[in-house]
């Protein structure tokens, strides 16, 4: 059994609710967990990447994911690695011709300092923003953490690259905002997408993926441990772990980004920004607001 959608990326855009809803809908069947990553596995791998967990890393391992199928419509899995990576539209299409593909995307400047801050709540990056938006020093991972907060927010070309493989009748992009703001509206939508009864309504008032910090430094120590992460993860349900992490996290004042920061991304992304309203049909001037009041010159990525 393979799936007959992928919900593709973008990181930090909303992805981790649309997955959570969608496995409520009983005509729906998601792969668990929700990241397999077999599409970019070789891709990851060579970068050295700091989440190379695979859970499928042949053919019949992916298939596995979905050997739990009965007389689910709609079966899918998200993995947001396949975005970015230029080779994994064409392994897709090769595999499964006819799936569909889901795409949702957020203010790349917003998405880019939420990432930094899931990965350093995680333990994954120690630099300061600042140092990896300017590339600052000469830390060996410097080059990756650009890619996974900076690049991976110039999407014109990936979301490109599955427009030009798959029919527009198979590709569907939504923005963090539409799902944030008119969920019904996005879920409903989504559904007919899907091919699958739209009188049902997930339980859209749970956050997920929320900021939140440690209670206390020790909490904040051994949750940095991948090994203690994912022994956690091994040996509890999900249940129970919402319940653990209620009792040992708390919802704090997210940090923001500083405007210096903020408007040399603005005036990095915007020509991409403008690209992209080009191919999806969207008005995103919201993205870059002011831009051209602080555009100063061409920067170099």
């Amino acid at each position: 059994m393979l799936p007959n959608f992928i919900i593709v990326g973008a990181p930090k855009s909303g992805t981790t609710s649309l997955y959570h809803y969608l496995t409520e809908h009983p005509q729906v069947y998601m792969s668990n967990p929700k990241e397999v990553n077999y599409f970019s596995k070789y891709e990851i791998e060579a970068q050295g990447l700091y989440y190379n967990d695979f859970k499928a890393k042949d053919l019949p391992g992916y298939k596995k994911l979905f050997a739990g199928v009965t007389d689910q419509k709609a079966i899918g899995e998200g993995s947001v690695s396949y975005l970015f990576y230029p080779g994994v539209p064409a392994k897709i299409k090769s595999v499964i011709p006819y799936v569909k593909i889901i795409i949702l995307l957020r203010n790349p400047v917003d998405r880019a300092f939420s990432h930094y801050l899931m990965d350093y709540r995680l333990g994954l990056v120690n630099l300061s923003f600042s140092d990896i938006v300017y590339r600052n020093g000469s830390h060996k991972k410097i080059h990756l953490y650009y890619q996974q907060y900076i690049e991976l927010g110039f999407y014109y070309e990936q979301v490109k690259r599955y427009l030009d493989l798959f029919s527009k009748e198979q590709v569907k992009i939504y923005l963090q905002e539409d799902l944030r703001e008119d969920t019904e509206r996005v879920i409903s939508d989504l559904y007919n997408f899907l091919g699958i009864d739209n009188y049902f309504m997930p339980d859209i008032k749970r956050a997920y993926n929320a900021f939140s910090i440690p209670k206390n430094r020790l909490i904040s120590v051994l949750y940095k441990s991948y090994f203690v992460r994912k022994s956690v993860g091994a040996a509890f349900p999900d249940a129970v772990k919402r319940i653990v992490k209620n009792i040992l996290f708390e919802r704090g004042k997210k940090p923001t980004i500083n405007d210096d920061d903020k408007k040399y991304l603005c005036r990095l992304y915007w020509e991409d920004i403008k690209k992209l309203e080009s191919i999806i049909y969207r008005n995103l001037s919201h993205w870059y607001g002011n831009v051209k009041n602080v555009y100063a010159g061409k920067i170099v990525k």
